[in-house]
C-alpha cells in the first residue's frame, strides 16, 4: 500500500479491525443499556405509583350541563331528524315544526296595525265637532194674549156644547181656532237656531292608550312573523340529544322543550361515595378513571351533597330504579381533561380510583 511496508499494512489493517469491532460492541451492548435504563425508569415509577394506596369507586358516570331546546311557535312536529343519544352538533337541524301561523293571519295582523295607526293619527289631530248657537225669540204680547182669549172661547162653547146650545160644529171651529193660537205662540216665543263646526284636542289618556294599543298590534304582527319562519329546531350547542316526549305528529306550544343536550363543552365526571369514603377525599385530590375503554386522570373539583332532584340541577341524569329511595351519598365531581382524541357521551358508566396520601 503506497509507501508502506508490509509489516506497517499489517498494523494497520488489525487497527482498523480494531475500531469495527468497538463500534459493533457499542451498538450492540449500549442499545440494551438505553432500554434496560428505561425499564428500570419505569420499574421505578410503578414501585412508586403502587406503593400509594388507592380508594375504588364504581358507581361513577359522565355527566353534562343539559340545555333545553324550546320550539318558538304553536305547530305540529313533522321531521326528528336526530335519533334519540346521537351526538349532534351546533346549529345542527334537529327537528321540523309546521306553525300554525298563516299568512292569512298575517294579513289580519297587518290590517290590525293599519287601523290602529289611523285612529292614534285622528286623535291627534283632535276631534270635530257641530255645535247650536240660538238667536232671536223672546216673549210676544199679542200673541200670549191671542191665546188667552181663544182658551176661554173653547171653555165657553165646550160649556154650551155639553148644555146643548150650540152644535158640535161650533165647539169644533172653537177648538181650531184655540191651537192655531198655541202654535203661533209658541212660534213666537222659540228662539232661531244656527250651528258651527269646531274641533276639540283629544285627552292625553285617550292618546297614550290609541298609542298602547298600536304597540300591541305591532307587536303581535312582528311576533306571528317570526313564529311563521320558526319551521325549524336547531341545536344550539354540541353534545349528546335526549328527547323529551314529543314525538312526530305531536302538538307543541311556544317556549315547550322538544329535546335537552348534554353540551360536550361542559363535561364532568361524577362519583357517589358515602361518608366514610368522604374523609378519604379532598378538593384538589388527584384521581384515575377508566371510561370508555379509556384511562383519563382529573382532579375533585366539588364535594357536594346529593341533590334532592338531579333534573332540577341542569344536569342529565337517568331515572332512579327506586324513585322513592333517598340516596344520602355525597356527590364527587371530577374534572375531565379538554380536547379529547374520542367522543365522551353524558352517563358513560366510570370506574375511579383515588389517590390517598400515604
Amino acid at each position: 500500500m503506497g509507501g508502506f511496508s508490509v509489516a506497517e499494512e499489517k498494523d494497520i489493517k488489525k487497527d482498523e479491525i480494531d475500531i469495527t469491532e468497538k463500534a459493533q460492541y457499542l451498538l450492540k451492548y449500549g442499545v440494551l443499556g438505553l432500554i434496560l435504563l428505561a425499564v428500570l425508569c419505569a420499574g421505578a415509577m410503578y414501585l412508586i405509583h403502587s406503593g400509594k394506596s388507592t380508594m375504588t369507586v364504581y358507581d361513577a358516570k359522565v355527566e353534562s350541563q343539559l340545555v333545553g331546546v324550546k320550539s318558538k311557535a304553536a305547530g305540529k312536529v313533522t321531521e326528528l331528524l336526530v335519533e334519540d343519544g346521537a351526538k349532534v352538533e351546533a346549529g345542527q337541524v334537529i327537528a321540523r315544526v309546521a306553525v300554525n301561523v298563516t299568512e292569512e293571519d298575517i294579513k289580519q295582523l297587518e290590517q290590525t296595525v293599519e287601523l290602529s295607526q289611523k285612529n292614534l293619527e285622528q286623535l291627534k289631530q283632535g276631534q270635530t265637532v257641530t255645535v247650536p248657537s240660538y238667536s232671536g225669540g223672546g216673549y210676544n204680547p199679542a200673541a200670549q194674549q191671542n191665546l188667552a182669549s181663544a182658551e176661554a172661547r173653547m171653555q165657553r162653547m165646550n160649556e154650551l156644547f155639553e148644555m146643548g146650545a150650540i152644535s158640535a160644529m161650533k165647539r169644533d171651529e172653537a177648538a181650531a181656532e184655540y191651537a192655531a193660537a198655541q202654535a203661533a205662540a209658541s212660534q213666537s216665543s222659540a228662539p232661531a237656531a244656527s250651528y258651527r263646526t269646531m274641533t276639540q284636542p283629544t285627552d292625553p289618556k285617550i292618546i297614550e292608550q290609541a298609542e298602547l294599543q298600536l304597540k300591541q298590534a305591532q307587536a303581535a304582527l312582528n311576533n306571528a312573523k317570526q313564529d311563521s319562519q320558526a319551521t325549524e329546531i336547531v341545536a344550539p350547542v354540541a353534545g349528546t340529544l335526549y328527547y323529551t316526549d314529543v314525538k312526530v305528529d305531536s302538538e307543541v306550544k311556544p317556549g315547550q322543550t322538544i329535546v335537552r343536550i348534554g353540551d360536550a363543552g361542559n363535561l364532568w365526571l361524577e362519583a357517589r361515595i358515602t361518608a366514610d369514603q368522604a374523609e378519604k377525599v379532598r378538593l384538589g385530590q388527584y384521581a384515575s378513571y377508566e371510561v370508555g375503554g379509556h384511562e383519563l386522570s382529573g382532579a375533585v373539583q366539588e364535594i357536594q351533597e346529593p341533590a334532592e332532584d338531579d333534573q332540577a340541577a341542569g344536569q342529565n341524569t337517568e331515572p332512579k330504579e327506586d324513585s322513592t329511595a333517598k340516596d344520602d351519598r355525597l356527590v364527587v365531581k371530577i374534572s375531565v381533561p379538554m380536547d379529547l382524541s374520542f367522543d365522551l357521551r353524558p352517563g358513560v358508566k366510570a370506574v375511579v380510583k383515588f389517590a390517598l396520601d400515604s
